[in-house]
């Protein structure tokens, strides 16, 4: 029977490129959440190509109206009567950040924070916490929030660290909640991405982070979810782990994205919280915060 998906933020981005995998290429069937209709048409008409029979359900949906989201989750259950897996991946941050890209936090807009907090952080845990009964009563089900390095570092913007650090501890309680009723909750970091507004050099696209949310959901046992649950994993481990490359026929391998680029987001995972470690050094916002980063999302 085919598993059935939600995926959030799927015209475009990351989210698209979850969406398009597990459909065309693990035989899905996915609700895809997005505002822009005529986006979510296309990414149905292009997973239709796939052989293994998945599809894509276009929802038009607004993840800030919580009533819209209620009902929303209420149709996928009283059509399908379960939910395999739930990608939160919508997050409206970067469009806000980048205009203000090289201004300290002081100086810009308050709606700035607001973007990563409510399209980003918060959504997710409306989305989670409407999509966790049907989870819980049928004993199985995967919770994954698409996260970032800026979870554990600095990275563009005080409101960036700060949704992404919530995604993370919202994972990880959440996992705590659900352990007993075997549902599993992981956050997962891709690397810096080419999508229709980021350009990474040599960032991986969302087919790859699409294969990394795929081997989640089928490749995983039960053990390795166990494991999983509650913490990090990127899609270049992943891709380690469960033999999978991008389109490419290989893995990402730029200065933001690939194994090295996981190896040291590990490395940072692995130290003390810099507010609780006395010796560690702040870092410098203006290799992530000042004009020029706006490059890396010329389509914002």
């Amino acid at each position: 029977m085919s598993k059935v998906c939600i995926v959030t933020g799927a015209s475009r981005g990351l989210g698209r490129g979850i969406a398009l995998v597990l459909a065309r290429e693990e035989g899905c069937t996915v609700y895809a959440t997005a505002r822009n209709e005529d986006a979510l048409k296309t990414l149905a008409e292009e997973a239709a190509d796939g052989a293994k029979g998945g599809s894509v359900k276009p929802c038009v949906l607004d993840q800030s109206d919580d009533s819209a989201v209620h009902a929303f989750v209420e149709q996928v259950n009283a059509n399908e009567n379960h939910v395999d897996l739930l990608v939160n991946s919508a997050y409206a941050g970067l469009l806000a950040i980048k205009p203000h890209f090289g201004k300290p936090f002081w100086e810009r807009p308050l709606s700035v924070f607001d973007a990563s907090i409510e399209i980003g952080l918060r959504s997710a845990h409306v989305m989670s916490a409407l999509v966790a009964p049907i989870m819980v009563k049928a004993k199985s089900g995967l919770i994954v929030q698409i996260s970032s390095f800026g979870g554990v570092s600095y990275l563009f913007d005080v409101g960036y660290g700060v949704g992404k650090a919530g995604l993370d501890r919202l994972t990880a309680d959440m996992a705590a909640e659900l352990k007993s009723h075997d549902v599993h909750a992981v956050t997962l970091y891709p690397g810096g991405a080419v999508t229709e507004i980021a350009a990474f050099p040599d960032g991986e696209t969302p087919v790859f982070t699409g294969r990394a949310v795929a081997s989640l959901l089928n490749k995983a046992s039960k053990e390795e979810l166990e494991r999983f649950s509650g913490k990090v994993v990127q899609t270049a481990e992943l891709a380690v782990d469960y033999q999978f490359t991008d389109v490419t026929g290989e893995i990402p391998n730029g200065p933001f994205s690939g194994v090295e680029a996981a190896k040291q987001c590990r490395e940072a995972m692995s130290k003390p919280l810099m507010q609780y470690d006395l010796d560690a050094e702040l870092p410098d916002p203006l290799e992530t915060n000042n004009p020029d980063a706006a490059g890396f999302f010329p389509g914002a």
